[in-house]
């Protein structure tokens, strides 16, 4: 099977995916034309818009099933699907939340507001519908984000963040540390919840032990290099859900705070060792955290152990595959 993935890589997903696929024996291409300051170190080819065009009629020849990422194509205003369907190909598209997020029912579902996505609401309708004119399944990252996609594919598949344990050793908090790290590394403060987490910060100053670091517009080597150093990280407060943060976080054995709506929780794995915190109640839960590093150092080995089970790209890999095998 010969599979492209592209255009946009989110949370270092389509290098880690296609690096699975070619040691198991499938030949694969992954293509990115989103560009940030995260610069996530893969084995994927960094592009634009112009060079895949040019290239884009060979690989319709060639190629057996294009694994399209976050709402987009390869060509501006989908023109490559017909194309694409009309040489009998395979296509999926995987959507991670900001792409398909609509600020009404955004607002049904969850009890904090977010930032609105970049598409209006409307112009999110009128995109799924041109997509799904021509691709029947979908991927989504977990239950947070299918009922923004349900209703307009065939097929739609909850298939978790896939992490790379290979290279990555827990680090756990250690049991007799009385100066916790903890960080909170917002890529979009508003998102996030930042503010939040700044507040509880300030409340817990005054009579807490323990040091802060706010990790910002730093790329992704570097950024996993603070992370190994700490006890605790905050990810996300307002959007309901744990994102690759949380995920590479449990991976090296910290305990990772965050806000899981309850409808999410229902259909995650019983087993979740995320702290859940919401903005009201945040400085609470870091509270009880910070004065107890016993249960750090449990909730950390709980963490690693999840990932382990859940979020492994073996696990995540072999499941991707089924799909593909059951286009």
């Amino acid at each position: 099977m010969k599979i492209i993935h592209g255009p946009t890589e989110i949370a270092g997903q389509i290098g880690i995916l296609t690096k699975y696929l070619r040691e198991n024996g499938y030949n694969v291409g992954g293509y990115n034309w989103f560009h940030t300051y995260l610069n996530y170190n893969s084995n994927i080819i960094n592009t634009d818009l112009y060079e895949i065009t040019k290239v884009l009629p060979t690989y319709i020849d060639n190629f057996d099933l294009f694994h399209f990422h976050n709402g987009e194509t390869f060509m501006q205003g989908f023109a490559d699907l017909p194309h694409i369907k009309q040489k009998g190909k395979k296509m999926i598209m995987h959507h991670w939340g900001n792409d398909v997020r609509t600020e009404s029912l955004t607002k049904q579902l969850n009890p904090y507001p977010l930032p609105p996505s970049y598409f209006s609401d409307e112009e999110i309708r009128e995109r799924l519908l041109g997509i799904s004119e021509y691709i029947d399944t979908a991927i989504v990252q977990d239950y947070e984000v299918l009922p923004y996609v349900k209703d307009y594919y065939k097929n739609v598949h909850v298939l978790p963040l896939a992490f790379d344990l290979s290279n990555t050793q827990p680090s756990y908090p250690n049991i007799n540390n009385n100066n916790p790290l903890l960080i909170h590394a917002p890529t979009n403060r508003e998102f996030k919840g930042s503010a939040y987490v700044e507040q509880a910060i300030d409340k817990l100053k005054s009579n807490r032990t323990f040091t802060f670091k706010m990790i910002e517009k730093m790329n992704h080597s570097e950024a996993l290099e603070v992370y190994k150093q700490s006890d605790i990280i905050v990810d996300q407060l307002l959007c309901g859900t744990y994102g690759m943060l949380s995920v590479e976080a449990m991976a090296l054995g910290k305990v990772v705070v965050g806000f899981i709506r309850d409808d999410v929780r229902e259909q995650l794995p019983i087993d979740l060792p995320i702290v859940i915190a919401t903005p009201e109640n945040l400085h609470e839960v870091l509270d009880e955290l910070i004065t107890n590093p016993k249960l750090r150092h449990e909730i950390g080995k709980k963490g690693r152990k999840f990932v382990e089970e859940y979020h492994s790209v073996e696990k995540v890999g072999q499941n991707l595959i089924n799909i593909y095998q059951n286009l």
